[in-house]
């Protein structure tokens, strides 16, 4: 059952955006459409039940058939190059070094037990988020974050007929599959399929980021990952290319992010300031855009405000004044040691520092300054994560310690994206050059008569 409702989900982000380049990258798009569903149902007083929320995506999926929806289309086999085999072996080893450890531990981090999938489980037994929400100051979990991950475990409840932890723990690595088919994706598009296998696998091959989606599912954070990856990916295209698609995709996943938990606002508002200058530069005005720049994002934020408004929910442990103006002073001593922790090889590798070059040489590759929205939403995410930490209602140095790690997550796949997409266009420009290289041409030295 919790097969079905996993692939459900992702045939529901497809019939709700038939532009999205393939299943798997629908699937958060349909986690944040049933979840933010499931909340509107509570607002308007419908009831919650298997068949009422499933109900109107098979409406929906009947008119994009009749209406001629793009088929899909199922990859062509392909026999990779010698090239991609070690970099395939390397992510097969990975992942199924995971599968044992996923399907036999439980839920056994303090924030999936007492946060996340808490609240999942109370709306389910609930069948509203009222009565938690409303008796939020009792609870030990943040009431105040968005709600993308437990109304999302919810649904898997409703789907299931039980709140069955073990098989809502799948999301995190539906989420993690979502994220690398994202990542080659994108890497392919203007890369060659070599370089997309080799840095998809670098990705996975990144330590925090499987031990997220796996050791901490049940988290948010794998989930906050697609989302700044994919958002500014489609932004760049977008930028490049200027296709309509890209830049619905691209607002569509920044909204994911904010209505997955708090930093991805901050990342929103980023992602979205740079769309509203680049629209505003080129003198589009088209309406399409500005529909989707300020509607998506009114999706994210509007329902869960009024239901935070409605429910009296505030954020837990309002720093005294003393004590905020003591964090704020720290700020660049923050911002520092959060830098120093992304460089460090032992937990990151060389994603941050290939960014950097990447950012040095990005002209060498043939790349223009387009491609420096990706490094500044970077940039800008790092920057965010430091204010949420000096403005965070805890013990500054006990936050950074506790979840630095997990922070830093979010963004890695972002910045490796970076460093991917330059030397993907350094390599195919390599490539070009030598295969139009002309041959050299030799003069033959006339014979002397005797």
């Amino acid at each position: 059952m919790i097969w079905i409702a996993l692939a459900l989900t992702a045939v529901m982000g497809r019939a709700l955006v038939p532009a999205c380049p393939s299943f798997l990258l629908a699937f958060p798009i349909g986690a944040a459409a049933v979840s933010l569903q499931l909340l509107v149902y509570n607002l308007a007083r419908v009831p919650w039940g298997r068949w009422t929320v499933v109900g109107p995506w098979v409406l929906l999926l009947g008119y994009r058939v009749w209406r001629g929806m793009p088929r899909w289309e199922a990859p062509k086999a392909v026999v990779p190059a010698w090239v991609e085999w070690p970099p395939l072996v390397f992510a097969a080893v990975v992942l199924f070094a995971w599968v044992p450890y996923e399907r036999l531990m439980p839920l056994n981090e303090w924030d999936a037990i007492m946060l996340w999938m808490f609240k999942g489980k109370a709306f389910y037994l609930d069948g509203s988020v009222a009565p938690y929400l409303g008796r939020a100051q009792e609870f030990l979990g943040n009431a105040a974050y968005p709600l993308l991950v437990p109304l999302y475990a919810t649904f898997l409840y409703i789907w299931m007929g039980e709140a069955a932890d073990q098989a809502a723990k799948l999301l995190s690595p539906c989420f993690l599959a979502s994220m690398l088919a994202g990542f080659y994706y994108l890497v392919r598009r203007w890369g060659s399929r070599a370089v997309a296998v080799t840095f998809t696998a670098m990705l996975l091959g990144v330590h925090m980021v499987n031990f997220v989606a796996f050791h901490y599912a049940g988290y948010a954070d794998t989930t906050v990952a697609v989302a700044v990856l994919m958002g500014p990916g489609f932004l760049y295209a977008w930028y490049r290319e200027g296709e309509f698609r890209d830049f619905g995709l691209a607002i569509g996943f920044g909204a994911i992010g904010a209505w997955t938990k708090n930093e991805g606002l901050f990342f929103l508002i980023g992602l979205g300031a740079l769309a509203g200058v680049r629209l505003l530069w080129k003198r589009v005005w088209d309406w399409r855009h500005w529909v989707t720049l300020v509607g998506l994002p009114g999706l994210a934020v509007v329902p869960w405000s009024l239901a935070r408004s409605l429910y009296g929910i505030k954020r837990p442990g309002q720093l005294s004044g003393e004590i905020l103006k003591t964090n704020v002073t720290s700020y660049w001593p923050t911002l520092r040691a959060v830098v120093e922790h992304a460089f460090a090889l032992e937990v990151f590798n060389l994603v941050f520092p290939l960014l950097l070059v990447a950012v040095v040489l990005h002209r060498r590759a043939g790349l223009d300054w387009k491609f420096l929205v990706l490094p500044a939403l970077v940039v800008w995410q790092v920057l965010g994560v430091t204010w949420v930490y000096v403005t965070g209602p805890v013990n500054l140095q006990w936050m950074i310690g506790s979840s630095l790690d997990r922070v830093l997550s979010q963004i890695a796949p972002l910045a490796l994206l970076g460093g991917a997409v330059a030397f993907g266009a350094y390599y195919g420009a390599a490539e070009t050059a030598s295969a139009v290289k002309p041959a050299v041409r030799t003069k033959k030295t006339p014979k002397r008569a005797s």
